[in-house]
């Protein structure tokens, strides 16, 4: 299992970004055997017994919360180790504090960075599977909200979506507006989101652009979705949850004990990963 970190241009936010790449390539059997064919008959060695090339592999696009970065899931969870075990390719961008979604006044297209370029370029650099079904994207709270809300917007991309915590708060932002956090002042959901007013129903909206894949018939994602039932979150995802279903899609929502923190994720994302179609 290898783990890369990249660094590459990105068009979609006019500068160099970095992400980390889990890629099972490589495992310790194979090694030993090499090893052992070497040890025991060097004569007969031929580098072309070495493992051939590995993949097209299964891929999950995963996305931090806010305040984090690229590396926070390799660093808190055990995404490598169920990588791993299930042969599936992990790619780890930044996305800042930016919720995932476009914003054109700042060159900032983290929505098409995420939801086009980011598999386009991956793909071109590693042995992904290009095919829709094998293409997964999931998050941890506003991780969360940016999978769901590209992983519906750029459906043709995505046949799954995992969606742990969502930070669902585009409906609701008169009620959760404080200055006690910078993430949930109004001047930066403003600055994050454009006119507050004009959020619900529009592209940054999950049941929105639910609806409207549905309407025109477009590919629909599987959704996976888990909320601790002590999460201030809880009742909104509840309530996605429902809206989704009722709208068309098929959703599994798992809640479980717990907050809003890594012990929760951590019991949910070795259940999103056995939940995903890898078999």
């Amino acid at each position: 299992m290898a783990r890369l970190s990249v660094d590459f241009f990105s068009a979609a936010l006019m500068r160099t970004t970095t992400l980390d790449v889990i890629l099972p390539v490589d495992n310790v059997g194979d090694a030993m055997g090499v090893d052992w064919q070497r040890r025991h008959d060097e004569r007969a060695w031929d580098r072309r017994d070495y493992p051939g090339r590995r993949g097209p592999f299964k891929t999950l696009y995963l996305l931090h919360g806010i305040t984090g970065n690229h590396t926070d899931l390799i660093s808190e969870t055990r995404i490598r180790a169920l990588a791993e075990e299930h042969n599936l390719a992990v790619v780890m961008p930044s996305g800042y504090n930016a919720f995932y979604i476009d914003q054109p006044e700042s060159h900032n297209y983290y929505g098409r960075f995420i939801g086009e370029e980011l598999v386009d370029a991956t793909r071109r650099m590693f042995p992904l599977s290009t095919k829709r079904e094998d293409t997964f994207i999931g998050g941890v709270s506003m991780g969360a909200y940016g999978a769901l809300r590209n992983g519906l917007k750029f459906c043709e991309n995505f046949g799954s979506i995992v969606s742990l915590s969502t930070a669902m708060i585009v409906d609701g932002f008169e009620q959760i507006i404080s200055d006690d956090l910078f993430f949930l002042s109004r001047e930066f959901l403003t600055s994050t989101f454009g006119d507050l007013n004009q959020v619900v129903n529009s592209d940054k909206d999950p049941a929105r652009l639910a609806a409207d894949l549905v309407y025109c018939d477009r590919p629909r994602p599987r959704v996976f979705m888990a909320c601790g039932n002590q999460d201030p979150l809880a009742q909104a995802n509840r309530v996605l949850a429902d809206k989704l279903r009722g709208i068309g899609l098929d959703v599994q929502y798992h809640e479980l004990d717990g907050g809003h923190d890594w012990n929760l994720w951590n019991q949910a994302l070795p259940q999103a990963i056995a939940w995903l179609p890898l078999g």
